[in-house]
Formats: C-alpha cells, structure tokens, sequence
C-alpha cells in the first residue's frame, strides 16, 4: 500500500492537478508516508507558509490512511481523554498569507465515530480565517490586536461561526450557528466527511462596519454576516488559522474518549471557485470479475466519467496503465484513482481465476418491496447462472443479480467450462404482508383477500389508490401486471425532542421527576436517547398510571458520557396512560431548556402521544426532560407489498409462442424485464416519448441500470420481429 501511495504522489506531481492561478495554498497531505506527524516543515514542503510557533503538530498530528475525502491520505488530530486546552488537545499553528482584504478557505472534516463532544461543557474550536494578532481567548477585540473568524463544534455536533472581531456582543466571541437553506441546523455527523467553505471580506476602512463573513458547507450556503469591523489598524485577512481543541478552559471541556478529526483537501484561495465543493464523481467499476469466461480476460471500464478526468489503474498496488478502459488478464486487485484537478476518488475491482459468487449475510425484506440479491460476479461469455429458492429451481432466473419478493433460503450456481463451479446461499426473511399472487384473466373480475381483517390501502404501479379495505375486486387490463396492499395504520417513525442542544442543564431526581405519555393503540418503542453527563448506568422503566405496574425495566451498563447514547427498549405497549423514568440511574443526565422548539404535546396522531413533565412548574418552564428521539412502530410498517397479477395469456403478440409472461419490476438503480422469448427489442421512453434507452436480447430476462434516469414515469416497449409484444408503465423513485 505505501508504494501505491509514491505513485500515486508521483501522478500528482507530474502536472494532474490543473491548479488556478488565484489558489494560493493547497494540499491533500499525499507527499510524505502514513503515519508521519505533519510538523511546520512538512506544511512548508507542501508550499505552506507556517508561523514560527506551533502547538501539538509533533505528538498530536499524523497523516492517515484510515479515512481520506480526496487522494489516499489525510490528517488526523488526536483529542486524548481526559485532556483539554490547546496544550493538551489537538493542534494549532497559523499558515501565513500576505495580507488581503478578502480571502478564501476551506477543508474536508470528519468526525471519529467515537468523537466526544466534551464531558458536562460541549464545545471546541474548527479552523478558520483570522488576521493580525487573531483576537480570540475571552479577549476584548480592540482593533489593533487582530480578529479570528474560527468555527467550533458544540453539544450533538452542531458546527457554529466562532467570530471575534470588534463588534462582537459577547465576552468570549459570539456563536452563530449555521443554518441549510431548507431551516436545517448545520450537525456534523461522527464518520461522515463535510466540506465547510469560509470567505472573510475585511472592513474597507479603519471606522467603517463593512465587514463580511460568508459560510458555505457542502456547497450550500449556510450564513452571511454583513456590518462587521474587523480592525482599526489596517490589519486585514493574512493567515488560515489552524487551530482545534477540546474547550473551554476547565475539565468539563475533556473528552470522553480519546478521540479524532480528519482533515482533508485544505484549501487557502483568493476565489470561491478556488474552494467551492468539488463537483467529484466516483469512478464505478461494477461487480467483481473471473477469468473463468470465454476469452480468459475481463475489460474494466471507468467510462461513467467525463473527460475532465485523469485515470489511473493499479493493480496489487503497482501501477498499469492508463485512461478509460484497462483489459485484465491477470487476476488481483485492481483500482482506478480518478483525479479531476480538484479532488481524487477511487473504486476497486477484484479479478479472480476462479469462481466465487457472494451473495452476502441474510437479508430482510421491510424497508423495500423487492430484493435484489446480486452474486457478485457480472455477466460474461461463458458464464452460466442458476438460481434456487428453498430447493426449487427458478426457471428462467439466468441472472447474475434476482429481483425477489419472496422470503426463502436462495441459491447461486455459476459455472463455466474453464473453472469449477462456484456456490452460495443466503437468507431472506420478509416483513411484509403474507398476500399471495393472483391468477388471472384480461377483462375479469378477480377478489384479492387478506386474512387478517384491517385497514388496507391498494395501490397501483404508480402509487394511485385503487381500494381500501382487507378484500379489492379488481378487473385487470392488459398492462397491470403488479398491485400493492399496505397497511394503512403501519407507522415506523420518531416523536419527541430530536437531540439535546447547547441549552443544557443536568438533573438527578430521577424518582420524583419524569416524563408522562399517552398510547392510543398498540404500539412498540423501540430506542430513545439520553445523555449521561459522565459515565454511568442508566436504568429505564415505563410504568402504567392506571395500574402502577412497572411493564418495562432494563438497565444499560457503562455508558460513556458527553455524547448522545441510543438505548434499545423494544417494549410493546397496549392504549393507556404511562409514565417513563430514569430511576436508578448512577449519575445525572442532561436535559433541555430555554429551546425555542420546546412544544409539548409531541404527537403522532391516533398512535402516542409525549405530555410533559409530571410537574408543572417544569411543564411551566418549558424544559424538555431526559428522554429524546423517540423510535416508535405500529402495525405493519414495512414497504408496500407487491402481488404479481399472473395473466392465462398474454393479451398481445403471439400467444403460442410460448406460456411466459413478460413482466418488469424496478428496484433500486435496477430495472428486471422477465419472461423474454426468441430475440426481442426492448426500449424505454420517458414521459415526453423521447427514447432513453434500448437493448436487444436472446435470453429470458435482461436489465436496465436507471441509477442516472431522473425520477418519473417510464413506458418499457418490448417488441419481437415487427410486433409489440408488451407495453408497461414503470415509475423510476
């Protein structure tokens, strides 16, 4: 790995970077082994102009492998536990520019997944742009001494503007949180990258308040502060100021855990195309690949990209060629790295001189209707694929990847007549509603049934209502080869406080204080959330008012604190009034107050319904109690389920030519077209009639990759010879 690392570095530096002329810094942290602390000297290498000074570069600082948002390698900075204040957290160093009265800067972040937000204080401090003497540190802003427009993280991730500058209202900088265009607060989330983009605009005179700091992330702009004033001296934007830490000055600040951020792809530039969010597109070189085909080679292809793109393929690490397409005829591991200038992904590839379909761990069908159970091997000459479900062969299934429905143990066979055949199975389990397909006739009348009486809803292809109730009579047509039934009544969702903010306090009375709820019907709670202070044991239990019967307690051991803890409950509740406490719990938790989103009641209509407090001078200060984030089900909340409506003839083209009925199913970035006989033409039009798409086959089934086709309606023509043999509308979601 580390000589792919070289080459990768050597591409770079032989010009595949087309770096503007208005950039003034940049670097991905490529140049230098895994594992090396990136000290002054390596900032310098990479075309940096670092200070004089630096805290934590040397024992805190390392460049990573682990995670990377361009090229292979980034920074990560340690947070050890128990430790805060810039002596002991992080790192700190200011990259030094000649001085200008506007500048931009940005830098892929990320969150370790264990990340610590602090112990019972939330907060630590994000580079950003500062200037002069970088006011900051509880210090009076007095226009000689500088100004920082820093960002920190605060309690549950959220990301503010951390700004010092002369107008600053608050003694130790003001938080301004930012906001997406949609209302949305701005939450980092811990092992997911974010790019946070800022610009700072200096005052264009010593007395004036014309100042400006711009925020974007992920490319949406989320603040624009106009009327600052920065400086009285003329000082205005010359560094980007590296700074990161846990605090706060006392250990309330500490983590938890000895923690991390990755750095990444850290920009300083004078435009903001010179940091605007790259506009990457991954290189996608599908299912894995055998040897064991008819011409003993496979062609990899990275073709989805534009031109725009640098490609180059490694194989085990060694570099072997060049641009779109690379013909394997060896086996091992191979990745293409596609560099655009501004950022650098890749994807890989294994070829094998055997075969070895995979179909993965069990599977639930819930969230879906249909499954798509993919071998892990693509389609190629020479290749033959039988599927299995529970035994039974599934004529016509010639596919490497099945659409199902069906719960049951499956099966692949691939095989060859170079290679050994190869095997594997999983598992699929359904949680949807057991209706079985439906046999029937063009122009008449069916009753499809569910046993269990309940409050249905019959759906077309399209999602259109067709009928509600346990039984539907329905007259098919030509074109309806599916129906959906769902539950009306199902839920699978979240009520209450979504997650605790900065405005926390911390509360222990766990007997005397809680929090009451009302259950409609039956329903299940399946998780909550609370948030220790420190680390403890927390003992939860739902009791009935009506009774006073404790129907659910269960304590959760050695939580860590300072962070949101998710705590399973999975508790089955019939309709009644209960009440929720944290008695027995080993030390306090937190709880919010002053938030202007506290509104009780938290209600889902019909199902539950969070009352408050169980005392009024609480409910009367409007503080929100302990438990946040309700994960709540009820009734069948899975997917709609589909029915296959089996017509007794086909009701186009030539009926004797066979018994099967064409039928097409989509799922997601997949469109299956099953039951194909002779050589058929098949093409899909979007709703304008315009062709988007066509292919012709010999076999029973083929496929339609729709990940890039926008959502709509779609019309599948499938025509044999000079006949159309079945039309279909097909909603792509």
């Amino acid at each position: 790995m580390l000589f792919l690392k070289y080459l990768f570095t050597f591409s770079l530096l032989l010009g595949t970077f087309n770096v503007s002329a208005s950039l003034l810094m940049r670097t991905s942290f490529e140049n230098v082994p895994e594992g090396t602390p990136f000290t002054r000297d390596l900032w310098t290498d990479d075309g940096f102009l670092p200070a004089s000074w630096d805290e934590g570069l040397a024992s805190r600082t390392r460049t990573s492998a682990e995670h990377a948002a361009a090229g292979l390698q980034s920074l990560r900075v340690m947070y050890p536990k128990n430790e805060f204040g810039t002596a002991h957290t992080g790192c700190q160093v200011p990259l030094l520019f000649e001085s200008r009265n506007e500048a931009y800067m940005s830098y892929f972040l990320m969150f370790s997944d264990n990340f610590s937000w602090g112990t019972s204080s939330y907060g630590g401090k994000l580079p950003g742009l500062s200037g002069g003497d970088n006011c900051s540190g509880g210090a009076m802003c007095d226009g000689t001494n500088g100004w920082s427009a820093r960002f920190m993280w605060r309690a549950g991730g959220k990301i503010m503007l951390y700004l010092y500058d002369m107008v600053k209202t608050d003694t130790y900088g003001e938080n301004h949180q930012l906001y997406f265009p949609d209302g949305s607060p701005v939450v980092a989330v811990p092992g997911k990258w974010m790019h946070i983009a800022e610009r700072v605009k200096a005052n264009s005179t010593p007395d004036s308040k014309d100042g400006e700091v711009q925020v974007w992330v992920n490319g949406q702009e989320v603040l624009f502060l106009k009327g600052r004033q920065f400086t009285n001296n003329g000082e205005q934007v010359d560094k980007l100021y590296i700074s990161t830490f846990h605090g706060g000055d006392d250990e309330t600040w500490c983590p938890t855990d000895t923690c991390f951020t990755f750095f990444d792809d850290l920009c300083i530039g004078t435009e903001y195309d010179d940091v605007r969010f790259p506009d990457c597109r991954k290189p996608d070189l599908g299912s894995d690949c055998t040897l064991c085909n008819a011409s003993g080679s496979v062609s990899l292809s990275a073709a989805n990209l534009s031109d725009n793109y640098h490609l180059s393929w490694f194989r085990n690490g060694e570099m072997v060629g060049g641009g779109a397409t690379l013909v394997a005829d060896v086996p091992g591991c191979y990745m293409v790295v596609a560099d655009s200038g501004r950022c650098s992904l890749t994807d890989t590839v294994y070829v094998s001189n055997s075969l070895e379909p995979h179909l993965g761990t069990g599977r639930h069908l819930c969230e879906t209707s249909f499954l798509l159970l993919d071998c892990g091997l693509r389609a190629d000459d020479g290749l033959a694929f039988s599927w299995q479900r529970d035994g039974a062969r599934l004529v016509g299934e010639d596919v490497p990847a099945l659409l199902t429905k069906e719960a049951g143990k499956y099966t692949v066979t691939v095989s060859s007549d170079k290679c050994a055949s190869g095997v594997d199975s999983v598992v699929v389990t359904s949680g949807l509603l057991q209706v079985p397909d439906a046999d029937v006739t063009v122009g008449v009348p069916v009753v499809l049934q569910v046993e269990q009486p309940g409050n249905y809803v019959w759906t077309d292809l399209a999602g259109n209502t067709l009928a509600t109730g346990s039984s539907f009579t329905f007259t098919p047509s030509a074109g309806d080869d599916y129906l959906f039934i769902s539950d009306a009544d199902g839920f699978d969702g979240f009520v209450g406080k979504r997650r605790l903010t900065e405005n926390a306090w911390t509360r222990s009375n766990f007997s005397t204080e809680y929090m009451y709820f009302t259950v409609k019907r039956d329903v299940v709670i399946d998780s909550i959330s609370i948030y220790p202070v420190k680390p403890l044991d927390a003992t939860i239990s739902i009791v009935d008012e009506a009774t006073h019967e404790v129907v659910f307690s269960q304590t959760y051991s050695n939580l860590a604190g300072g962070c949101e803890q998710r705590l399973p409950l999975g508790v089955s509740l019939g309709a009644g009034s209960y009440h929720i406490d944290a008695d027995g719990t080993t030390a306090p938790l937190y709880h919010s107050h002053t938030d202007a989103d506290i509104q009780f009641p938290y209600t889902v209509d019909g199902l539950i319904e969070l009352t408050g407090c169980n005392l009024d001078w609480i409910n009367n200060k409007g503080w929100y109690l302990f438990f946040y984030n309700w994960h709540v089900s009820a009734g069948n909340h899975c997917a709609p389920t589909p029915i296959r409506l089996r017509h007794a003839k086909t009701g186009v083209g030539n009926v004797a030519a066979g018994p099967n009925t064409v039928w097409a199913a989509p799922s997601d970035g997949l469109l299956v077209v099953d039951g194909l006989e002779g050589a058929s033409l098949l093409t899909l039009y979007d709703a304008q009639g315009r062709k988007v798409a066509s292919k012709k086959t010999s076999a029973s089934s083929a496929a339609f990759y729709t990940s890039y086709f926008p959502k709509g309606v779609y019309m599948l023509v499938v025509q044999s010879g000079a006949d159309t043999v079945y039309r279909q509308k097909v909603i792509v979601r």
